[in-house]
């Protein structure tokens, strides 16, 4: 295979993606087709099967892809913040993406209850959940050092609020999610100096 021919090969395969995150998380996964998927993508139906061989398949090659970028970025803030401005970003940084990428979390939501109800989702739900408890408990190490004796267990706690208050701003719109997190912040900063 020639140089263009790959090239194009990772195109078309993340366009795929691309299209597959955006019509999941809008219409659902029982909801999107793989037809409307490739139209979204802008390929033929069957090139989806020939990267992926289903759905079920390509749901979690969404969010496998999605999980990775997000450990690169909590790699390149603990690589470039100051813990002060570590601290700030990990607050601030998913009370944002609520608004600003609302599709990560109903995407999540999805997987959540797929994670439930369908074994062939119970791993990747798994993963997800212990990749973004580890990338938080990174977080929670750098800032706190030896404050926080516990960091694995802030960081579920972290991850179950973050996703939790996302859920209730998506199903609330009044919501008030800057209270929230102020709050969440303040239990934090509250833990760093009872230790």
């Amino acid at each position: 295979m020639n140089k263009k021919s790959t090239l194009k090969n990772q195109d078309n395969r993340a366009q795929i993606v691309l299209a597959a995150y955006q019509l999941l998380a809008e219409k659902g996964y029982d909801s999107a087709t793989m037809k409307e998927i490739a139209g979204v993508a802008g390929v033929a139906p069957g090139l989806i099967h020939y990267y992926f061989e289903s759905k079920d398949h390509l749901l979690q090659e969404v969010l496998i892809e999605a999980g990775e970028r997000y450990v690169k970025e909590v790699e390149r803030w603990c690589n470039e913040l100051t813990k002060e401005q570590l601290q700030e970003v990990t607050f601030i940084e998913p009370k944002q993406r609520v608004t600003s990428e609302p599709e990560w979390f109903r995407l999540r939501c999805e997987l959540f209850a797929l994670g439930l109800r369908n074994s062939n989702f119970h791993d990747a739900t798994s993963l997800m959940l212990s990749t973004g408890r580890q990338c938080i408990a990174r977080l929670v190490r750098q800032i706190a050092g030896d404050a926080i004796a516990n960091p694995e267990a802030v960081a579920a706690v972290l991850l179950a609020s973050f996703d939790g208050l996302a859920l209730q701003k998506l199903v609330d719109p009044q919501f008030d999610l800057d209270s929230a997190y102020q709050v969440l912040t303040q239990m934090f900063v509250a833990q760093l100096k009872n230790q």
